[in-house]
């Protein structure tokens, strides 16, 4: 442009600074912002709020769950293995009828038991050398894996994945 246009444009444009490149905005976007529809979010169980604990949908964090166990759950769980089997196996006719009845006076039997008196009657010991109690956690240890490349050229981002 000559001086003369850029004076007259000075004196008759209303943004002199602006580019003649600059496109109208209501006629290259397409949809316009404003006329797509409203997001409506499906309604699921999630939006309940009775019964919705933030622990249950919290996937990010593993929260400890309370667990409650009494002395005679112990002890009939120290005594539980053999007398499923029993209880598992099904037998015929008149055998069934008593087995039930002797399964029967063996549960209440069990339960009626405390927790010392089952432990003093086990056999063997509850643990040994090779036969260790559990562990109240497990050590995880990371190992760092070679830094990822970067995709933006002239930049640095340290990234590192852990295994």
């Amino acid at each position: 442009m000559s001086a003369f246009w850029q004076t007259v444009k000075k004196y008759l444009v209303v943004n002199p600074k602006a580019v003649d490149s600059m496109l109208n905005p209501g006629t290259y976007r397409k949809p316009s912002p404003n006329s797509q529809k409203k997001y409506i979010p499906k309604v699921t169980e999630a939006f309940d709020v009775a019964n919705n604990y933030y622990f249950q949908r919290d996937v990010r964090r593993n929260y400890p769950r309370l667990a409650v166990y009494t002395q005679s759950d112990v002890a009939n769980f120290l005594l539980g293995p053999p007398a499923a089997k029993e209880a598992n196996a099904l037998p015929s006719g008149e055998q069934a009828q008593t087995s039930v009845a002797e399964s029967a006076d063996q549960s209440l039997s069990a339960t009626s038991m405390s927790l010392p008196q089952v432990i003093e009657s086990l056999k063997a010991p509850l643990y040994t050398a090779t036969n260790l109690p559990p562990v109240p956690g497990k050590t995880v240890k990371f190992e760092a894996t070679s830094e990822l490349p970067c995709d933006i050229p002239g930049e640095y981002f340290p990234i590192y994945t852990a295994r």
